[in-house]
């Protein structure tokens, strides 16, 4: 055997061993992204619909934007992520991509992934490969991560946005390197597509550069090169953007009205709403977690007990840690992306607002878990470490996620399983069907983007516009709100109507979901 090939099956016998137990993790935090994605959630809501509406703008009307508005301003590159599964889906004719949940799910899905093999990179630069792969471990079991990861909220952009600007940031710190300079531009311009919760970053950069002017007054000049390269592919990359603004600037302004400066909102003081949000979010990791079940599994903390008491251990290790620069990150990282959420004065604490200081969360779990091992002196801390958290954290993961959550009915109705349910039957439907829908405007984005290549249309009604509604003299079919049903039959009675509408149950537990009437 020749040399070079011996060499060659050395050097993949040495990246095996060395990438073998992060590939591992890689696995674990798919199967628990794609496990049963098609059927969880239990639904579509329709801020979810809303993206596939402006995929749908994109894909027929050729509408390409930085920002889209269909559901409020929202940031584009998750969007257009999402159009791909969409797009195959519509090219192939394949049922389970063809404008389904499922083709709106598998961009986050990828996401989740890919930001767990993220904060393995940043935890191995900024610390060790250990406190890489425990928060890699970490966040591929995590209940919170998972949910995220699985739904259509754009948010979950943000954490792999965030670990990747980070990574790149500090190893051209350390290493001067061109490349990472120009790495950090990139990463840092694509941030201001994902999520409104980055505008956050540049509080964190600012006070990591005056961090490091104070160690090194020179470094600006020492780097003056390779910083002008990152500003200009920064600018680059960002110029989407800044003509976006410059044309709609009051997409600047995010979402002033739920600010604790809204005297409306804040129960008559700032200070108050504000000392209120700081305790209910530090409640929100070991105490009561978020009470949307978009968001979360009926309040419950959002880390298991395990991450929960380690992350403590880890916050008081950064504290006491902070004048060096890892520590120092981490803790500004925190209070910036903290803001969105302390700063807002409704539906506190909001697991979705403060998405961005979740790799945190597990950077400070893995140091504490990597420090208490050293202390009692295992010998095998990594195997012990990836151990632990696997089996703890991973069992109490799968069982709030899996078991737990689709057995709430709130689970159900938050994802608007009824609209789905109107969808699935308006396809079944023939095509000379009358379609009448009693509901209300924001829930049929759900039932416009699924029916899409039917090209079917209904007529939709409120109650107090039923006076207007012509009852076909064909074929038709009314879908009526389970809400509406008493209000919408008295006005339905008024314009001759006196039919009596058939209850839908819930698939899942027998509740009913809407009522429907067919001639």
């Amino acid at each position: 055997m020749g040399k070079s090939k011996v060499s060659g099956i050395k050097v993949k016998n040495k990246f095996i061993r060395e990438n073998w137990l992060v590939a591992f993790i890689l696995i674990i935090a798919s199967f628990l992204r794609f496990f049963r994605l098609s059927s969880l959630p239990p639904g579509l809501h329709p801020d979810e619909a809303a993206n596939g509406l402006d995929v749908i703008s994109m894909l027929d009307a050729h509408k390409f934007a930085a920002i889209y508005d269909t559901n409020g301003p929202r940031e584009a590159l998750f969007l257009y992520l999402q159009a791909i599964p969409v797009l195959i889906g519509k090219v192939t004719g394949w049922t389970f991509l063809n404008f389904t949940p499922l083709s709106l799910r598998i961009a986050p899905a990828i996401i989740g992934v890919a930001t767990v093999y993220g904060i393995y990179l940043l935890g191995k630069e900024l610390f060790n490969k250990n406190v890489g792969l425990f928060a890699a471990a970490a966040l591929a079991v995590s209940a919170w991560h998972i949910q995220f990861s699985r739904n259509g909220f754009r948010a979950i952009m943000a954490p792999l946005a965030l670990v990747f600007l980070f990574y790149f940031f500090i190893r051209a710190y350390k290493n001067g390197k061109m490349k990472d300079y120009i790495a950090t531009g990139i990463t840092f311009a694509l941030g201001f597509y994902t999520y409104l919760s980055f505008r956050m970053t540049p509080l964190i950069l600012i006070a990591l550069l005056i961090y490091i002017l104070v160690a090194d007054k020179k470094f600006i000049k020492k780097n003056s090169k390779n910083i002008i390269y990152l500003a200009i592919t920064f600018m680059i990359v960002m110029l989407p953007m800044i003509v976006h603004f410059i044309h709609v600037p009051a997409d600047l302004a995010g979402r002033a009205s739920t600010s604790i400066f809204n005297s409306e909102t804040n129960g008559g003081s700032p200070i108050k709403a504000l000392a209120d949000n700081v305790v209910k979010t530090a409640e929100m990791f070991n105490f009561k977690g978020d009470q949307n079940f978009r968001h979360n599994v009926a309040g419950l903390p959002m880390l298991d007990i395990f991450i929960g008491v380690l992350m403590w251990v880890g916050v008081v290790i950064s504290l006491i840690r902070i004048r060096k620069i890892e520590y120092f990150l981490l803790v500004m990282w925190v209070g910036a992306l903290s803001l969105p959420e302390l700063l807002t004065s409704e539906g506190i604490p909001h697991a979705l607002r403060i998405v961005g200081v979740i790799p945190v969360v597990f950077l400070w779990s893995a140091i504490g878990l990597n420090w208490f091992l050293e202390k009692v002196k295992i010998k095998q801390v990594l195997p012990v470490g990836i151990a632990l958290i696997l089996v703890i954290s991973g069992a109490a993961g799968f069982y709030k996620y899996f078991i737990v959550f689709p057995s709430y009915s709130e689970a159900h109705e938050a994802y608007a399983e009824n609209m789905v349910a109107v969808a699935e039957d308006i396809k079944k439907q023939p095509q000379d069907t009358k379609l009448i829908i009693l509901m209300g405007e924001y829930g049929t984005k759900t039932v416009d983007f699924m029916i899409h290549p039917t090209g079917k249309t209904y007529e939709r009604y409120e109650v107090y516009t039923i006076k207007d509604l012509k009852l076909p003299q064909g074929h038709y079919k009314i879908y009526l709100e389970r809400e509406w049903k008493d209000d919408a039959i008295k006005e339905l009675e008024k314009i001759g109507f006196d039919k009596g509408f058939t209850a839908v149950p819930s698939k899942a537990d027998k509740r009913i979901i809407y009522y429907e009437y067919s001639k």
